[in-house]
């Protein structure tokens, strides 16, 4: 007798866009297929812990004044309404990804691919496309020098720097301004099993990223965005300590 559609095992591909689409699902079919493979369930506790992560940044008050604290909070609030409709975004985001072959280096390998984590955080974190914390140069390096590096020029309008996960290494998440609109921007240190793509995109995003002394820079913008100048621009301000 053949099995029924429902009870087939689930692949590689349903499982990741599940895991993407919601981290905390309690699914049996989702625990089967983690249980026969260490290696999802390893994904699947990353984003979990990176869900948790992003959950509890969310939930910071801006130190610098009420009237931001008011206006990040309101942000966040929006970015609770659209999430739901974000989901669908995220599955759809994954199944490019996989088209692409942009995974196949994480699963055969065990690599990690920078471009897929950065596309996933832009998605999780958009509440921090509303936020203006209107951060000068020194603020912003003062968090920069955690990595060893620094701004020696002015870089424009910073609305946002605050530090992120990626897969567990402490990394800086900013967002700037630029003629064309706001551009994130990801300083992520450098890791032996860290995979950079130097470009990249999905259905809304495109990417370009760089790797420097000690760390890669990896711009995310909404599709048509010029990424080059800017990254040209990053590449002959930001300086790193040896």
């Amino acid at each position: 007798m053949q099995s029924k559609p429902e009870d087939a095992e689930m692949d590689d591909l349903q499982f990741r866009r599940t895991i993407y689409a919601n981290p905390h699902a309690n699914d049996e079919q989702l625990k089967q297929a983690a249980s026969q493979d260490p290696a999802r369930q390893q994904f699947w506790n990353e984003m979990k812990s990176l869900e948790n992560n992003i959950e509890q940044s969310v939930k910071v008050p801006v130190p610098d004044g009420l009237a931001q604290r008011l206006l990040l909070r309101q942000s966040m609030a929006q970015y609770q309404q659209h999430r739901q409709r974000r989901r669908w975004t995220l599955a759809v985001a994954a199944s490019v990804l996989f088209t692409f072959g942009l995974s196949f280096t994480l699963w055969q390998h065990r690599d990690i691919n920078l471009a897929e984590h950065a596309l996933a955080h832009v998605y999780h974190e958009e509440g921090a496309m509303f936020v203006d914390e209107g951060l000068s140069l020194e603020q912003v390096n003062a968090k920069l020098a955690s990595f060893g590096g620094r701004f020696t020029a002015d870089i424009g309008k910073v609305y946002y720097a605050n530090f992120c996960d990626f897969r567990s290494v402490k990394s800086l998440h900013m967002v700037l301004d630029t003629p064309q609109g706001k551009v994130t921007l990801f300083v992520v240190p450098h890791q032996d099993n860290f995979f950079l793509q130097e470009e990249f995109s999905d259905q809304q995003y495109e990417g370009r990223a760089m790797a420097l002394q000690q760390a890669s820079l990896i711009l995310v913008g909404e599709q048509g965005q010029p990424l080059e100048t800017l990254q040209e621009s990053l590449r002959h301000k930001v300086q790193f300590s040896v």
